[in-house]
């Protein structure tokens, strides 16, 4: 039997880390249930556990419902009886299971999983900032490649938008692989609806105006007010490593209320 002031350290851990993951406990028990009220499993998005509410069906009904908190980002509390023995249970038995999911209350998300995303997950680590990744090529949204991630996502960006559940404490960063890739996550973006807190978007100013451009003549209302690009404060470095500093402390800029400055200093976003 796990010790609760080790289930709780991991559920503590776990929240700094800023992964997304549920917490089943085991509110009542009655008759033949294997465990005693308390008892509770950490349950995370792919499906894996730690822990135990008690095995069996109980077990199996409580990741299942776990999954499903998660999918829907809301609390579960529900009831689930047992009779003659079924699913691990000696005599039957009657259990309530409470689903609490954890989510970062503020978490970056970069589009893009290429050296500068890696570069940026690392500083981000350090800096305390929950991230997740996401990229349409399988080789980059790797949760090996990205394991401080709270979700790595192999996924088109747009879809990855709508499945995110991106809201006012979130600090999205676009560094795919292409200007048509910029183009879909900002157009996702720009039609959010609920707006996130800051957009920082890689490129040339030559490019920017691009992607910009393309959007406006499409009708997109661009979200100029929350939008840098090109990406990052101006520290005069070009490599990954560096371009990454410079991202990971804009954020920070902007989280804490300071100026954020832009990657040129005579460049304004879209010359609002």
């Amino acid at each position: 039997m796990e010790n609760k002031e080790s289930v709780f350290s991991r559920i503590n851990s776990l929240i700094k880390t800023g992964k997304e993951f549920a917490v089943a406990t085991l509110i009542s028990a009655s008759g033949g249930t294997p465990r005693k009220s308390g008892a509770r499993m950490i349950v995370y998005k792919n499906g894996k556990t730690e822990y135990t509410v008690g095995g069996g069906a109980l077990e199996k009904k409580a990741g299942e419902k776990a999954l499903e908190a998660i999918e829907k980002g809301e609390n579960i509390n529900y009831t689930v009886e047992f009779k003659g023995g079924r699913g691990g249970m000696i005599c039957g038995g009657k259990a309530e299971v409470f689903i609490e999911v954890f989510k970062p209350e503020e978490e970056a998300v970069i589009f893009g999983g290429g050296h500068i995303a890696l570069a940026l997950a690392g500083i981000l680590e350090i800096a305390g900032m929950p991230y997740s990744v996401v990229d349409d090529r399988e080789e980059f949204a790797s949760e090996k490649r990205f394991p401080g991630a709270g979700k790595v996502i192999l996924s088109s960006y747009s879809k990855a938008a709508e499945k995110l559940r991106l809201d006012d404490k979130s600090y999205c960063v676009i560094v795919t692989h292409g200007h048509k890739g910029d183009e879909e996550v900002l157009r996702c973006l720009a039609h959010a609806s609920v707006p996130v807190k800051y957009i920082g978007m890689i490129g040339s100013v030559n490019k920017v105006k691009t992607v910009l451009t393309n959007l406006k003549k499409e009708g997109v209302k661009l979200p100029l007010d929350r939008l840098y690009a090109p990406v990052g404060i101006d520290i005069g470095g070009d490599s990954p490593g560096e371009i990454a500093i410079s991202i990971a402390s804009q954020i920070l800029a902007v989280k804490y209320g300071r100026p954020a400055g832009y990657i040129s200093k005579n460049q304004k976003p879209a010359e609002k």
